[in-house]
This record gives C-alpha cells, structure tokens and sequence, in this order.
C-alpha cells in the first residue's frame, strides 16, 4: 500500500478515519460543525494533490468493500469460492464488452465522462475496463447469457435483463460510495424493496413485471448507456407522486445495432405504471425524440460510453452544460433550525428541465 500519511493520518487509524467520514449525517443535512470531528486527523493544510489521493484511496477501499454477487441465489452453496470459502466476485460488464462496447470502440478504446474537481472531464479507456462492477461472481453472471449471447428481439426475458442489469449496476455504484457518504435509511432501503422484487421475478421467471417501451432511432449512434434513477417531473413539468415507502425508478438502455439502428429501451415496473406509463407516452408523442434522450442520459446517467472520435466532435463541447444539470438534479439541499431540525427541504431542479433548456445534444447527425 502506498503511504497515505498525510496530516495526522496514518495506516493504523485509516478505518477510524473512513468510520469519521461515513458518521457525518446525509449530504443534504450536513452542518459545518459536522466537519470538527476531524481536527484529530490534522487534515485541514495537506495540499490539492495529498486531498485527492485521499480520496481516490477512500474510493478504492469502498469498492474493495462493496463486493457482493446481487444474485437471489447467492451464498457460499451455490456461488464459486476461493480456497478460503469466501465467494469469489468477477468484474462484470453492465455493458456487453464483446457485443456493445466493440461496436462503438475505437482501436480498443471507449470515452466516458465524470463529475471530477468542480469539472466534467472526458476519459478515455480501454472497452475491456470499460463499465465494470464487482457485482456478480462468475456462476451467477450467467443469468445474463440471452442478452449476452443473443440478438435482441425484443423478448419479455430480454427486456427484463436489461432492467435488472441497470438496476444493478447503479444500486452497486451507490453501494460502494455508501461506504464513505451517507445517503440515509431511506435510499438503502430503496435499493432493497427494489431488489425483492427483481428477486422474486428472478426466482419464478416472472418476466412481466417489467414494462418497456422500446424506441428506435433511424441511424447508428455510437452510444451506449445502462443505468436506472427516478425522476421528480414528466416532460410537461407536472410532478411525479413517488411513495414514501419505495422510490420507483426507471430503468434505460441505449446501444446500437447490427442493422445500423439505435435502440432506446425504456422500463419500468408493472406495479409503477401510474408513474411512469404517461411519461413514456409524452417521450413517443413530443416528436423529439434526441433531445428528449439526451436531457435524460446527460442530467441523470454517468455509466454511458462513446466512441472516441465521436465523443470529441459532439460531445466534449457540452461539458459545462452537463455539469450545470448535474447542479441541477443531483444535488439537493436543507434548510435547519438551530436545534438541528430540519425545517424544508430544497430541490434545486427545475419543473421544465426535460425541455432541454441548454440544448444538449447526444445525437450529432
């Protein structure tokens, strides 16, 4: 391990440090007094570059963490285990390297882009590291095999794959960064209620529980995205009445095809019809169809992949546009008492985002 002594931090008191950072209350609530507990770790002088090395080993170490195979199934019985019984997790793809990821590669390589210092920076990567997540061991990573190894045809089982798949991915993308920022009781238990019902769909092969609407674009893009996440407001600015119990979240996925063809795939569950069913219908119906996809990939999505060159030449100019709706829609905030209560929250997302106000545009031709 490389020498992480920085301020008053060192080796031994790492995991008091991690356990410091995961005690702090939700983003939203978080007070500036909050931030005392750590004067003990000396931290407030180190430089820029000590600051983001700090992070980057937090960030490792919650990936290390979050290992787990999401399958139903998964125990030390049916999965695969190393010689010390423990179960042994791949590096899965939420996006098929083989298939998707080929298709849009340029010489081996993709680009992506992520929130990073106040920016949005592109990057560049090989397709074989491309969209990879700790989230199944190599038994259960099989369950993906008819939209792995398969044309897509539109099938029940196909559909639902896809939704699960995004499902996964994003929940697990949460999960390793829950291990250093608190997101609260609520957005675990968010990921869990949905996970029973993926679940019990899984274990009676019960495909139907998810809708979705399948969208064809005329040409090939070389895009390709898998994520879920939910959405405050329909294409008409009206408000999405979410339940208290269970943030019901659609799920995307937009990849190319062999016939030259670009597939939108939208899903969301039967039971969430009533949320989600106009939404789908207003997308079809606007006649806008690349702005309409584009404000939800770029306001919403961060596992998305682009063909390099095609990145540099429609892409990379809407970098600050991104990072102003990134603002917009991932960030909320509280207002608090001086007893601590919090007394309203505050969304700073606007009712007609989905009308694309800053005219990002994933579809360059």
């Amino acid at each position: 391990m490389r020498d992480r002594r920085k301020g008053g931090l060192s080796h031994e008191i790492y995991e008091e440090f991690i356990d410091s950072i995961k005690s702090l209350p939700p983003l939203h609530l978080i007070q500036q007094s909050d931030f005392l507990i750590f004067e003990k770790f000396k931290l407030s002088d180190i430089s820029e570059t000590d600051h983001q090395n700090l992070i980057k080993e937090v960030m490792r170490r919650g990936i290390l963490d979050s290992k787990k195979c999401w399958h139903p199934d998964a125990n030390t019985d049916t999965c695969n285990l190393d010689e010390n019984g423990n179960i042994v997790i791949s590096a899965a793809h939420s996006l098929q390297n083989n298939g998707i990821l080929s298709t849009i590669a340029e010489h081996g390589h993709v680009m992506s882009y992520a929130f990073d210092k106040s920016e949005i920076e592109g990057s560049r990567l090989g397709r074989n590291l491309a969209s990879i997540f700790w989230g199944f061991c190599n038994k259960h990573d099989a369950i993906f095999y008819p939209i792995e190894t398969n044309p897509y045809n539109n099938t029940a089982e196909q559909n639902f794959l896809f939704a699960y798949r995004a499902f996964v991915v994003s929940s697990h993308k949460k999960l390793e960064v829950s291990t250093w920022i608190n997101y609260g009781e609520q957005s675990e238990n968010d990921i869990l209620q949905n996970k029973k019902i993926f679940d019990d769909a899984i274990l009676n092969k019960n495909y139907s529980v998810i809708k979705t609407e399948v969208i064809e674009l005329e040409l090939f893009y070389p895009i390709a995205v898998s994520s879920s996440f939910y959405l405050d407001y329909d294409f008409n600015g009206n408000l999405i009445p979410h339940s208290d119990d269970r943030m019901e979240d659609i799920y995307i996925t937009l990849f190319p095809t062999a016939n030259n063809k670009t597939l939108f795939l939208v899903s969301y569950f039967e039971q969430d019809s009533h949320l989600y069913k106009n939404l789908v219908t207003q997308l079809k119906e606007r006649d806008n169809l690349k702005s309409d996809i584009s404000i939800l990939i770029a306001a919403h999505t961060e596992n998305v992949y682009f063909n390099p060159i095609y990145y540099k030449t429609f892409i990379d100019q809407h970098s600050e546009d991104i990072l102003k709706l990134i603002h917009e829609t991932q960030f909320d905030f509280a207002r608090i008492d001086e007893n601590g209560n919090v007394t309203n929250n505050i969304s700073l997302t606007p009712n007609n985002y989905l009308n694309n106000i800053y005219n990002v545009n994933f579809f360059g031709y």
